[in-house]
Order: structure tokens, then C-alpha cells, then sequence
């Protein structure tokens, strides 16, 4: 079957039409058309049965200091519910399932945890997507880096780091995100992927670009400073979806970003 004909067929339910990763998916997306966006509370009213794919954005903030088994067990249930044998399951996971230290031991252990949940549940119809850390422009998500950064930026002035100048990140726009899952979708894959730029970004550029955008600024360490740097090797994805980004484009986003703070200062 050619990619038109699948892509005709192809039918997205989004759960967690509130979550800040799903609504930039649904507002990037190219399959807008093709996607039902509900909350995670109406999956018991939900045919499974009428979706060829399944994206679960939502889940339960106690998974981030708390057991799975402590918390509402949100894929758990929706796992447990659907009746189609060929829909594919997307969760959006996280890269700290490589690195589980003190700082986000549950939260990467937990989510490990869900993935095997997925996969014990859906044998091969599951796609799960190890996302690096997403950008976009947002003042409201308290636990975002690129919201902290922000929210400084407006109300002090400056933006204050707690890593040291040479950490790097591999960061991801959310629309170039959307980009990479809609062509997974198109092409019916499944399994497991690194989702990322692939590129080192120090921190101190992503700051000085968003800096430069809001038109002043300035960059301040905290006293105690870590290190955390990491890229996801997305070598698997790039060679199935053909798509790549470069750190200028990123940077030129990041600027973007600052500019668009303006409106809010």
C-alpha cells in the first residue's frame, strides 16, 4: 500500500488535549484533519475500533516523585480498554530512561516502567518515542526548563542558570516534533525511537539567542552549579523519516522565542 492510500486510512485519537505537548502536537500538525483530541477522563466513551493510531499525552504528575502504582495508572487503563488489535499505541516517553540518578529517579524509572506496561499489552502495535527536551514558546508549565528561563527573563530581567557555561542539551522544537511523529504515522511505524535534534546546544547560547530576541537581558550562575549535558543518538530515526535540523535553526527559534516574550513584558 503507497503512502496516499495509508494516509487516507490513517485515524489519530490524542489523549490529553490539555497537556502542553499535545496541544503544540495538534497545533503543528499536518494530520489535523485525521486527529479526535479528548481528555484522558473520556477514554471509557471512546470506539477504539474507528483509530488506526493512539498518541497518550497525558498522564498523572505524581509519576515524577511517586511509584507508578501510587498514581491514577492512566496508560494502564486505556491499555486495558482498547479492542483493536491493530491500532498503535505512541507514547510519549522521556531520555531519562538512560539515565536514572537521584534527581529523577522516579520519574525515570516510571516511565520505564509504562513502556513495558505498552509493550506486554500491544506486542508489536506500540511506537514509543524517547524525546530529548522540547522548546516552545510557553510561560505556563512551572517544571519546563524553557519556561523558567522565560518567566525570568519577563519578571527580572535575566535569566539564571544552575549548570555550568559549558553544559549541552540536545533540544527539540516542538513543531520539528510534530514534524518527526506525523511521518511515523504516515509510514505505520512502530517500535522504539529517539526523538531529537541530534546536536549539542550549549545552554549558554539557547539563553544569549532568547536574550538577543527579548532585545536585553542578562545570563546569572547560581552558587551551586551541576553538569547534565547529554544528545540522543537519533541515528534509527534519521534513517526512516529522511528529516534533520540544524543548531542554527534551532538557535534562530530559540530567538524567535524571545522575541514573542516581548508581547508579555
Amino acid at each position: 500500500m503507497n503512502l496516499l492510500k495509508k494516509n487516507k486510512k490513517i485515524r489519530i485519537l490524542v489523549i490529553g488535549k490539555n497537556s502542553f505537548i499535545g496541544k503544540n502536537y495538534f497545533k503543528h500538525s499536518m494530520l489535523k484533519k485525521k486527529i479526535t483530541l479528548i481528555s484522558h477522563t473520556e477514554i471509557k466513551n471512546i470506539n477504539f475500533k474507528k483509530f488506526t493510531h493512539l498518541i497518550n499525552f497525558s498522564y498523572d504528575p505524581k509519576i515524577k516523585n511517586q511509584s507508578y502504582y501510587k498514581t491514577n495508572l492512566i496508560d494502564k487503563k486505556i491499555c486495558a480498554l482498547i479492542d483493536n488489535n491493530r491500532l498503535v499505541y505512541i507514547y510519549p516517553s522521556s531520555r531519562a530512561v538512560y539515565k536514572i540518578d537521584k534527581t529523577r529517579e522516579f520519574y525515570g524509572k516510571n516511565k520505564l516502567i509504562i513502556e513495558k506496561l505498552i509493550k506486554k499489552s500491544r506486542k508489536s502495535r506500540y511506537l514509543i518515542l524517547r524525546i530529548s527536551n522540547v522548546i516552545q514558546f510557553n510561560l505556563e508549565g512551572s517544571n519546563l526548563f524553557i519556561s523558567r528561563m522565560l518567566n525570568s527573563l519577563k519578571n527580572f530581567n535575566s535569566i539564571q542558570l544552575d549548570l555550568h557555561k559549558n553544559t549541552y542539551k540536545d533540544f527539540i522544537p516542538l513543531y520539528f516534533f510534530s514534524k518527526c511523529l506525523d511521518s511515523l504515522i504516515e509510514m505505520d511505524k512502530t517500535g522504539t525511537f529517539n526523538v531529537s535534534s541530534g546536536k549539542k546546544i550549549n545552554v549558554y547560547d539557547l539563553a544569549k539567542a532568547i536574550i538577543n530576541g527579548f532585545g536585553k537581558g542578562k545570563i546569572f550562575y547560581t552558587d551551586k552549579l551541576y553538569r547534565d549535558s547529554f544528545v540522543l543518538n537519533n541515528t534509527k530515526l534519521k534513517k526512516i523519516i529522511k528529516l534533520s535540523i540544524s543548531k542554527s535553526k534551532i538557535l534562530d527559534y530559540c530567538y524567535l522565542i524571545g522575541k514573542e516574550l516581548k508581547k508579555y513584558a
